[in-house]
């Protein structure tokens, strides 16, 4: 069978598998200098039976900043073996909108950017105005359960303000070195890099829930890595990563079947590409470091048989692709993220699902395992990735932000196919049509819909129609 015919999960495990090899020739040898093999207590934690308890699952989530899927979890063996080797990995896990602050905000609530309010970067005023009782947190605690949280948050959160519904927290609003913290509504300005205090805060954290060792705990953790500027700790800066596999949509040689605003663009420079990628997977290394420091605490509590963990990101990267640079875009490497549900005894270990999944799925998700009902104050628009009903459509959009000039834009996913819709910034009107045929066409390099070929067009009017229910949609209307 060819390439362009296998299944997009086939492919996602194939690349991997490339990449796997190419990172044991570059990295396995006994003379490398770096060895990243999971730790004996970081392995055991994988081996632990399901808890024999009726008690509600304590719940982890690390959700890190900028990391693409596939292509970063090569240098994150704990997490590959704490979260693929026992949990469940989606293939298709895309965040709702590809930034920071909306994305953070619909992972809290549970809802799409266009109800939550919070539509970019920048927006202070909708950031004060964020319901934060009507969040993960805020249900979670309400139901009985310790919180904490440690590192970044919300952007425009001031680090003199103390976040809502948390019982503890040590919020930074970003950096990697001689980082400035709120922990507990104190200000500690660190000294050196920074995941060796996230590790230090979690596991300060984690010792304090077990005063009240009765009550369930939820801990987010969310560190700047891999997000510029790009800064791995000493212990890495030398690290080997695995050889670069450059796909056909690196510094596309004909991109005039996408918008101007992204035809326009000069090809990334390779030196540029290499660095960024290299700095990128090393900064994760310590984010390796530190989930294993946090699980290996758990296995010390007690904690590791009921917790029900989720490792993800808010939003991908481009490496090049399409000649772009950075997030914030349609496309599958700005949107598709690793997302890996586990909890031993409910999620098979080493599972795989092809189901169209996103953040705004948690917070259902988290209240289902609780055994939680709270009167909600808006509906949710996520499902739970417990009990689920596959999507056969996902909605994504992108808002005007402050701190870009990017044309907003709103998308269709399927399984096998997507339809991008951008608009005109001041009329909001149609300005481009997008859509892709996944299966025949992976790397987005043949927009059908400028290709010259009218026969394989899809039927707009209906995609069109969909996607403004969709962008409208509110609770069990969303897709």
């Amino acid at each position: 069978m060819s390439w362009s015919r296998l299944s997009l999960g086939s492919r996602c495990l194939v690349m991997l598998f490339a990449s796997l090899v190419a990172f044991a020739l570059v990295a396995g040898g006994p003379d490398s200098g770096w060895d990243r093999r999971a730790d004996a207590a970081t392995a055991a934690v994988d081996t632990v039976p399901a808890a024999a308890t009726d008690l509600p699952p304590n719940i982890l989530i690390i959700n890190t900043d900028d990391q693409r899927s596939p292509g970063t979890l090569e240098v994150m063996p704990k997490v590959r073996r704490l979260f693929q080797q026992a949990g469940t990995t989606y293939v298709n896990g895309m965040v709702t909108t590809p930034l920071c602050c909306p994305s953070r905000s619909s992972l809290f609530s549970g809802r799409f950017s266009h109800n939550t309010g919070i539509l970019g970067n920048g927006f202070p005023d909708a950031v004060a105005a964020f319901d934060q009782d009507s969040t993960l947190q805020g249900y979670l605690h309400g139901g009985g359960y310790q919180t904490a949280m440690v590192g970044k948050f919300l952007t425009t959160v001031s680090l003199m303000n103390s976040p809502r519904n948390w019982d503890h927290w040590a919020h930074t609003t970003g950096g990697y070195r001689n980082v400035p913290f709120n922990v507990d509504g104190t200000f500690e300005r660190t000294t050196g890099y920074v995941s060796k205090y996230m590790t230090r805060y979690s596991k300060t954290f984690l010792q304090d829930f077990e005063t009240n060792d009765d009550q369930p705990w939820l801990l987010y953790v969310a560190p700047q890595a891999p997000h510029s500027d790009f800064s791995p700790s000493p212990k890495y800066k030398d690290a080997p990563v695995p050889e670069p596999i450059r796909p056909p949509s690196w510094n596309e040689a004909d991109t005039t079947d996408k918008p101007p605003w992204v035809s326009w663009w000069p090809d990334v420079p390779d030196s540029e590409y290499l660095d960024v990628r290299t700095k990128m997977l090393q900064t994760l290394m310590s984010v390796d470091d530190m989930t294993g420091s946090i699980f290996r605490q758990l296995r010390s509590l007690g904690e590791a048989r009921n917790t029900l963990a989720i490792f993800t990101s808010d939003n991908g990267y481009l490496w090049a692709e399409h000649s772009l640079r950075g997030k914030r875009y349609p496309y599958l490497e700005s949107t598709e993220v690793p997302l890996i549900l586990r909890w031993p005894g409910h999620v098979p270990g080493g599972g795989e699902s092809s189901d169209l999944v996103s953040q705004i799925d948690f917070l259902p998700t988290a209240l289902e395992a609780a055994g939680l009902s709270p009167s909600l104050t808006y509906p949710l628009d996520g499902r739970s990735l417990l009990s689920p009903v596959p999507r056969t459509q996902a909605l994504q959009e992108y808002f005007k932000s402050n701190d870009s000039g990017l044309s907003p834009w709103a998308s269709i996913r399927g399984e096998d196919w997507q339809y991008v819709e951008w608009y005109d910034i001041t009329t909001g009107d149609i300005s481009f049509r997008e859509y892709y045929d996944l299966v025949n066409d992976p790397y987005q390099l043949v927009n059908l819909l400028r290709d010259g070929d009218d026969t394989n067009d899809p039927d707009v009017a209906q995609l069109h129609q969909s996607l403004l229910d969709a962008r409208a949609c509110v609770g069990d209307a969303c897709p």
